[in-house]
């Protein structure tokens, strides 16, 4: 795993400087733990199967009953061993207020798919847990 400064996480394979490519390159992440598992709201410990950088994947969902057109927003954080061993300890606690005292100012990557065609995938900052049912 990459050191546990906020500045040096991951590789370039996981972690790639440009947003998109950092999206294209979750699928690879290999799952490490279920924290949350709702059907709107889904957080995971994943890994990088080359650097083993963790990182916490927090996706919410709001049902739109008119539509059908369901706003899903994901959000995906580098996280440290330390913060991985603590929340892996509190996996039956873990709440959403847990999850976003994690890496208070650390980037992150987003990816919200609001009701309608758009779609954006961009670098954050934090971690906030978004609307979900």
């Amino acid at each position: 795993m990459a050191d546990d400064r906020p500045d040096d996480f991951g590789c370039a394979d996981c972690w790639p400087p440009i947003a998109a490519n950092a999206w294209e390159a979750r699928p690879t992440l290999s799952q490490v733990a279920e924290l949350i598992d709702e059907s709107h709201f889904h957080v995971m410990i994943l890994a990088c199967p080359r650097c083993t950088q963790h990182f916490v994947s927090v996706f919410t969902e709001m049902i739109d009953w008119e539509d059908g057109d369901d706003p899903q927003y994901w959000t995906v954080m580098p996280i440290t061993q330390v913060e991985t061993v603590d929340l892996i300890k509190q996996r039956d606690s873990v709440t959403e207020t847990t999850v976003e005292a994690l890496g208070s100012g650390r980037r992150c990557l987003k990816r919200d798919h609001p009701k309608g065609p758009a779609r954006h995938i961009f670098w954050g900052t934090g971690l906030n847990v978004g609307p979900h049912d």
